[in-house]
């Protein structure tokens, strides 16, 4: 009966680990990031361009008929992180900006 105690605990350390592990690696998919970005413009977006990640943002370009916007959302260990702290009540959202817009909050994109 002692053995199985230390087991478990490892098992659940591990399955524990592993989710983490994955949540970490997770990118949201183009169609997710369209979703994302036009519920934040307010207006259609024609195409996801320049898609890139690090551990815990997404960076992208989205194209509208008025323009193009940098966006960013939070996605990996910070956006599993979110939803799993607001308890399933919260997902990532997008923040975009006009492409060339002066004193953003975002990390400067390529040109």
């Amino acid at each position: 009966m002692h053995f199985a105690y230390p087991l478990l605990r490892t098992a659940l350390l591990g399955g524990l680990l592993l989710g983490v592990v994955a949540c970490s690696t997770v990118k949201p998919t183009e169609d997710r990031l369209r979703t994302l970005s036009e519920t934040n413009l307010g207006e259609s977006v024609t195409s996801i361009s320049n898609v890139r990640s690090d551990s815990m943002q997404t960076y992208y370009v989205a194209s509208t008929a008025s323009g193009d916007y940098n966006c960013t959302v939070p996605s990996g260990a910070s956006g599993g992180m979110m939803t799993i702290g607001s308890f399933g009540m919260m997902s990532p959202h997008a923040i975009c900006q006009p492409k060339g817009a002066k004193g953003s909050q975002l990390p400067p994109f390529a040109q």
